[in-house]
């Protein structure tokens, strides 16, 4: 979950890629250090926990960061967070990050819940439909909720476009009982 704090974090590194020329690629390191974070519940335990000093955090980081094979500015910029005892807001600000690109690149993901699979065609006719709404490049992934009895549940960002056969049969119950 992105806080403010990771939002400026991340605000300050879209500034140094896109200046570096370099976003795609620092964006894909940035996921790929907090990758490890997540993925290692130790390194994830040992850069929230304060009791661990400064000088032993530093060079488990460090040490991290040589495996992953990073540039000098994400080693710099993950070793600055971990001196400021922020390393892990690193996963927080690798997804404020990502948003921040692809909103540059004009892309946005669609998550589409239905009742059934859908098939490749219907997703790209999904897909399709979701470009001419927003103007813009859309990843889509799909779930099936069975809940939804029928139709679709489209979520781009903060919007929800509910075309499923729950909502019109709740619509139609809330209708009937204000008439």
């Amino acid at each position: 979950m992105s806080t403010p704090i990771a939002r400026r974090y991340a605000k300050a590194l879209y500034m140094i890629g896109v200046e570096e020329n370099r976003l795609d690629a620092l964006t894909r390191e940035v996921k790929n250090v907090a990758a490890t974070i997540a993925g290692s519940p130790e390194l994830s335990a040992l850069l929230s926990n304060p009791v661990v000093a400064h000088e032993p955090r530093r060079a488990v980081m460090s040490d991290v960061l040589a495996r992953l094979g990073v540039s000098p500015t994400t080693r710099n910029f993950a070793l600055l967070l971990t001196d400021r005892r922020r390393g892990a807001l690193i996963p927080a600000v690798a997804e404020s990050l990502a948003a921040l690109a692809d909103e540059r690149a004009g892309k946005v993901h669609a998550e589409v819940s239905s009742a059934t699979a859908l098939t490749e065609a219907q997703l790209a006719r999904v897909r399709t439909a979701l470009e001419k709404l927003t103007g813009k490049t859309v990843a889509v992934s799909h779930k099936v909720d069975a809940t939804l009895i029928g139709g679709m549940v489209t979520r781009i960002g903060d919007k929800v476009y509910d075309g499923s056969l729950k909502a019109r049969l709740d619509e139609i119950r809330q209708s009937a009982a204000a008439n």
